[in-house]
């Protein structure tokens, strides 16, 4: 561990509010902010890690969970958003995520990441319900995927409601740079989705994609 002080005060913050810590790995204290709520879980796998200027804010019975030898760069940000109970972000071992990443629940969402996947520079991942990535997947930087879009009505934009559904993305994806997945998507195993796409439909395994909104390209 880094910064034994800074663990210390992140174990006695766990303890008072009632959370619940497994931090196998290293975090990289300087300017870390946290929050943990009742009946929280922070799980980090035996050679994970987490660089610096992060913030992990978790709700009542939310939990995250890092698998083995993953590793987070700098300005991570691990949110749940007025959570109630059961908000789950997990990753799994042997990922690679890169600077300016977001996970962000809302409600009960989840946010399931698989083994061996690679997230570049800048995405942001947001769920209210489920997103999921298979093994193996590789996503480029400043892609935005989340399962639910705003359904604007007379009232502020913002407290308009959200039409939710999932989002399904298969295993050994590779998707390009500023790539957009809107939700109700899901994307079969080995496919190919190119820069700028906005991938609005569910693409077959195998396939590749390009444009906007995102189409077969052979």
């Amino acid at each position: 561990m880094k910064h034994w002080w800074s663990y210390l005060r992140l174990c006695v913050h766990a303890k008072r509010s009632g959370a619940k810590l497994g931090i196998d790995g290293a975090i990289e204290y300087n300017s870390l902010e946290y929050g943990l709520l009742r009946d929280a879980k922070w799980n980090m796998g035996t050679g994970s890690f987490i660089g610096k200027n992060s913030i992990v804010s978790l709700g009542e019975d939310a939990e995250f969970r890092m698998g083995e030898l993953s590793k987070a760069g700098r300005n991570l940000m691990v949110k749940m958003v007025a959570t109630t109970h059961g908000a789950r972000i997990h990753l799994g071992h042997h990922c690679r995520i890169e600077d300016d990443v977001r996970l962000i629940s809302f409600g009960q969402g989840k946010i399931y990441i698989a083994d061996h996947c690679f997230i570049g520079w800048g995405c942001v991942f947001s769920a209210q319900q489920q997103l999921s990535i298979g093994e193996g997947t590789a996503i480029a930087e400043y892609v935005s995927i989340r399962d639910h879009n705003h359904m604007p009505d007379a009232g502020a934009v913002h407290h308009s409601k959200m039409q939710v559904k999932p989002v399904v993305i298969g295993k050994r994806v590779w998707i390009g740079a500023k790539a957009t997945i809107t939700a109700g998507v899901t994307i079969g195993d080995d496919v190919v989705i190119g820069a700028n796409a906005v991938v609005t439909k569910d693409v077959a395994s195998g396939m590749r994609v390009a444009g906007v909104p995102a189409r077969s390209i052979g």
